[in-house]
């Protein structure tokens, strides 16, 4: 018997109650410490989006993808009781992909993410585990900022497909470096503010935007990045005066797509990120395409990483954490049993997480 929240996808619904689950036998039982609530997490609990689904035979999907674990017990000499673990999400199929380790590359889609589509999630309060589907986390001072490390891996693995991208053209300045690019990351949330400062890291000049204005608390922690900020809804004057080199979208809105797509330069790269299966429709003309082919512009999805793009993470975090203010990130912390928290968010919330145990 395990306290879990669970779902019904695709359809939705929240619920915290104890079930019991049937499990393989793994050589890891781990409890999660911290889980982080995502979009794609309230998507699945409003019902919005149609390729969550229950493991087979379950007449329910328990949710949690975003984790930071603890180890209760091991079969394994590489892991004692004690140790701080993140498990990845997806787990392979068959595919050529799959089958190397990179199911965020699945060719089939016959993967399965954990909380999110024929797996069972980590917000439980105790579950089997596979060793070779954790990343071990050294420092027991980032325990509470690991649970970024699974939103962070997404974007290490985004800026992996840019910089595979970059290399159609002579992407970089004249002096060989980004200083002199632009970035525009749409959206403010945790993923975004995430985007945002690896993209400063590789050197862009980067704003993020989004169609309101931000609250003092998060306008000073985009200046504690030394990121930049504005408001595409408004005459607020655009940041940059030249065109944009990157877009990077974690909204999934059709609209506010088509207004930057029109906005990049030469050679640019927009990449998608940001899913939202209920946004309205917008219309692309034939000036947009003439725009996107004239200029060489490529545009790219990017969804999940490998574990490979985990390890990155945590390196980053753990550099992060020393240097910039990345627990600020983290803007609220909830017990199990408020499942409101699903299904609405927090007007301030870059990052919303789940404590767990005592």
């Amino acid at each position: 018997m395990v306290h879990a929240l669970l779902t019904n996808a695709p359809g939705g619904g929240i619920d915290y109650r104890d079930v019991i689950i049937e499990e393989e036998e793994h050589d890891l039982v781990l409890s999660p410490l911290y889980t982080g609530i995502c979009g794609t997490d309230r998507g699945i609990v409003n019902g919005s989006l149609n390729f969550a689904k229950n493991p087979e035979k379950s007449d329910y999907l328990v949710l949690g993808h975003e984790s930071v674990c603890v180890v209760r017990d091991s079969s394994n000499s590489q892991f004692k009781e004690g140790d701080l673990v993140v498990p990845l999400v997806r787990r392979p199929g068959n595919c050529p992909n799959c089958l190397i380790g990179r199911q965020d590359n699945c060719s089939d889609g016959n993967k399965k993410e954990a909380g999110v589509t024929g797996k069972h999630g980590f917000m439980r309060s105790r579950f089997n585990e596979d060793s070779q589907f954790v990343v071990r986390i050294d420092d027991p001072y980032m325990e509470k900022i690991s649970v970024l490390t699974e939103p962070l891996k997404n974007v290490v693995k985004g800026f992996e497909v840019i910089e595979t991208i970059s290399k159609r053209s002579v992407y970089a300045g004249a002096d060989s470096s980004f200083t002199n690019k632009n970035c525009v990351v749409i959206g403010t949330g945790t993923e975004a503010f995430l985007y945002g400062i690896m993209s400063s890291e590789y050197g862009f000049n980067t704003a993020l935007t989004n169609r309101h204005p931000l609250s003092r608390e998060k306008m000073d922690l985009i200046s504690d990045f030394s990121l930049n900020f504005f408001d595409y809804s408004t005459d607020i004057a655009y940041p940059f005066k030249s065109e944009i080199d990157l877009v990077i979208d974690t909204s999934g809105d059709p609209a506010t797509v088509l207004k930057f797509l029109r906005l990049m330069n030469y050679n640019g790269i927009f990449l998608f990120f940001g899913t939202n299966g209920k946004a309205p429709a917008s219309s692309i003309n034939g000036n947009d395409i003439d725009h996107i082919v004239e200029r060489n512009i490529t545009i790219a999805g990017s969804v999940d990483a490998a574990k490979v793009h985990y390890i990155r993470a945590v390196k980053y975090l753990k550099r992060w954490f020393k240097s910039l203010p990345v627990e600020s990130i983290i803007t609220g912390e909830y017990r199990p049993e408020y499942t409101e928290i699903f299904k609405k968010k927090p007007e301030d919330e870059i990052k919303s997480v789940i404590k767990w145990g005592e």
